[in-house]
């Protein structure tokens, strides 16, 4: 069993790219645009400064805790995260993950292109197949969320 996997999640979203690629990058207030769920607790941790390379933030959940990084930043059309997913119990591993998000903006649109690679060690792998269902149903959660939230604000700016 191989112990790596790539997910993809694609949406054509009727908003800017500058306006997706923001709520992308604004770690601070992913809240604003996405509910927390069971996988999903909230980022905190943030660190001080402007987002960019090398920005750093902790994604507490109950599965485990990811300590995540920036580690592409041009705007707008690619952001990269790596964020390692320390289990629990610690013991059961570690889970790295590799998130990018390409974005190609067209007439009145943007495609957004979520790319997601994940590297099991440790006892997980053994469990990669739940584990691999479960994040495929929290990235496409997350990728309606983001559709849902940056085409109605588009929405209400082009009304006013």
């Amino acid at each position: 069993m191989s112990s790596e996997a790539e997910l993809e999640f694609e949406a054509q979203i009727r908003a800017t790219a500058e306006r997706v690629f923001a709520l992308l990058s604004d770690l601070r207030n992913y809240d604003r645009w996405l509910p927390r769920s069971s996988a999903f607790h909230g980022t905190t941790e943030i660190s001080d400064g402007p987002i960019g390379v090398g920005t750093t933030y902790v994604e507490p959940g109950p599965a485990g805790v990811r300590t995540g990084r920036i580690t592409r930043y041009e705007p707008p059309t690619v952001i990269g995260f790596e964020q390692p997913m320390t289990m629990k119990p610690r013991g059961a591993g570690v889970i790295d993950i590799r998130v990018e998000h390409i974005l190609t903006p067209s007439a009145g649109s943007v495609h957004l292109r979520r790319v997601l690679q994940l590297s099991f060690s440790g006892p997980v792998r053994f469990a990669k197949p739940l584990v691999q269902r479960s994040f495929v149903a929290e990235n496409e959660r997350m990728m309606v969320a983001l559709k849902a939230y940056a085409e109605a604000e588009a929405a209400a700016t082009n009304a006013t």
